[in-house]
């Protein structure tokens, strides 16, 4: 009886190492393009300065949903809503109307009766933030502004 011939692990070694870089690359790749990805919305991306803000960018809200801006614990801010009929003014919300939190840079507004603004006109509304420092009012200015959906 004669023994069988061993057989080779590769055939083709060369092949084998061909197909081998090749996979291996692919999957380099793939993890690169995964891991690199840009997946934030650049419109909902808020500044340094602004922690967060409700109604959130694009939100459909009822008419009376509150305004709520939280800046960096040093800013303050002032408030303007623009409503879908108000062609390029706004309505500058006054100060005494305004909840603010110094020590964590809130602003809060809600509309209602007695205030400037009783209820969000149906449609695309604008808030507009003009923020600076408390300590040095002509330190760290600057401006957001995003918009939501009134609906009655």
């Amino acid at each position: 009886m004669r023994p069988t011939p061993r057989r080779k692990v590769f055939e083709h070694p060369g092949r084998f190492a061909i197909v081998a870089g090749g996979l291996t690359l692919v999957a380099i790749l793939i993890g690169a393009a995964i891991t690199t990805a840009d997946t934030k919305d650049r419109r909902t991306t808020l500044p340094s300065e602004v922690q967060s803000v409700s109604p959130k960018p694009g939100a459909i809200v009822p008419p009376q949903e509150q305004i709520v801006v939280d800046l960096r614990d040093d800013l303050t801010a002032d408030l303007s809503l623009c409503g879908p009929t108000q062609s390029g003014s706004c309505t500058p919300l006054p100060a005494d109307q305004v909840t603010f939190v110094p020590g964590l840079g809130q602003l809060t507004y809600r509309p209602g009766p007695g205030n400037d603004v009783e209820s969000f006109e149906p449609g695309l509304n604008r808030v507009e933030v003009k923020y600076r420092s408390q300590a040095d009012p002509a330190r760290d200015n600057g401006s957001y502004s995003w918009t939501f959906v009134s609906k009655s």
